[in-house]
This record gives C-alpha cells, sequence and structure tokens, in this order.
C-alpha cells in the first residue's frame, strides 16, 4: 500500500499543472544557439554531434522508461519521424537511463529515433529538460525554434520550422525545482535497473 501512495504521489508531482510551474524564461530562448549533443547513440558507435546535423532541422524529445506522457507519445513521434523520413529533418529521442533498461523497455515500447543515453545529466542540464516529456526544435540555421510540450508537435509546426519560420505554439513549462528533478531522477536510475 505504502509503494502505491508513494507511486501517486511521484505521478502527481510530475503533472502539476502549468500554473505551478516557473514562468517559461527558465527554458531555452527562441533564436539562440543550442548546446553541445552530449550523449551516447544507443546501440551505436555513431556520434551525432551540431557538425554532422548541419542544415538539418533537429527535434529534441527528453524522456524516461517510468514517465506515463512520455511513453504515450511515442507512436506520435514514430509516426512523425516516418512522415519526415525522406525531409532534412532528424529525431532524437534522449534519456538520462542505461543502455540494459532501454534495451528492455524497447521490446514493448519500439522507438524509431535516434536515441541518446545522457552523458550524466549532460544534457538534461544544459537544456533545462526537468518537465518530461519536453521537446526543443532547432532550425536548419542551428537556432532555437521551439521549447514545447509533445502534445503540441505536429506536422504544422515541423513545416514551419522546415520554412524558416518560429512557430506559434504554446511553449513547455520550465520546471520549479531543477535541483529537485535531478536528485529525484538519479534516485530512479539507482531503483529501475533490470535484474541480472
Amino acid at each position: 500500500m505504502k509503494s502505491l501512495v508513494l507511486a501517486v504521489a511521484v505521478f502527481l508531482c510530475w503533472t502539476i499543472p502549468a500554473s505551478h510551474a516557473q514562468k517559461a524564461d527558465g527554458l531555452l530562448k527562441i533564436g539562440d544557439r543550442p548546446p553541445v549533443l552530449d550523449f551516447r547513440v544507443f546501440k551505436s558507435e555513431k556520434l551525432v554531434d551540431w557538425a554532422s546535423l548541419k542544415g538539418r532541422v533537429v527535434v529534441i524529445e527528453f524522456w524516461a522508461t517510468w514517465c506515463p506522457p512520455c511513453i504515450k507519445n511515442i507512436p506520435h513521434l514514430n509516426g512523425l519521424a516516418k512522415q519526415f523520413a525522406n525531409r532534412p529533418v532528424t529525431f532524437i529521442s534522449v534519456t538520462y537511463e542505461t543502455e540494459q533498461l532501454v534495451e528492455k523497455f524497447q521490446k514493448d515500447h519500439p522507438i524509431k529515433t535516434i536515441i541518446g543515453l545522457d552523458n550524466d545529466f549532460a544534457m538534461f542540464k544544459s537544456y533545462r529538460a526537468w518537465g518530461i516529456p519536453m521537446t526543443v526544435i532547432v532550425n536548419n540555421n542551428g537556432r532555437i525554434a521551439s521549447v514545447l510540450h509533445p502534445d503540441n508537435l505536429n506536422e504544422s509546426v515541423i513545416n514551419e520550422v522546415l520554412s524558416g519560420k518560429v512557430p506559434r505554439v504554446r511553449p513547455a513549462q520550465a520546471w520549479s525545482d531543477p535541483e529537485g528533478a535531478e536528485q529525484y531522477f538519479r534516485s530512479l536510475v539507482k531503483t529501475t535497473k533490470p535484474k541480472k
């Protein structure tokens, strides 16, 4: 019973209404250059950095295997990745979790984008991605075009960015306690390792 109460409390904490979150000034700024891409590609030796993505629109989704809204969004993101497969758009899904955990998760929830395994929370920190799921779109000139909740990501938004526009879309909400979120995420790394 205690674990059920804790699980409900955690879920409610991560789904706090926007009125309880910080103002959007805690997010990355539209028009700025994005922070470095500091992750290892899941099951690959491939290097992905901004130089290798030059001229492309990049959609970065921050997620975790324990996050119900993140899991719910996987088919939607897979569909967009398929839809834009022949366009200059790259989709990257970044988690801080281990390769073993992601591999196990993929059996039930296949992700059809590049999966990035964050380097000790480097990207979660630099992209301020504590209110997951969160999406950052970088335009083909290497500038941030939008920071939004993936529920607001659709074909029109991506097409606007492809055409050089800043999409008119509701921004994501900045998380009010980044240090607390990082502490919580780190505690989950210890408790969600798959059994050997």
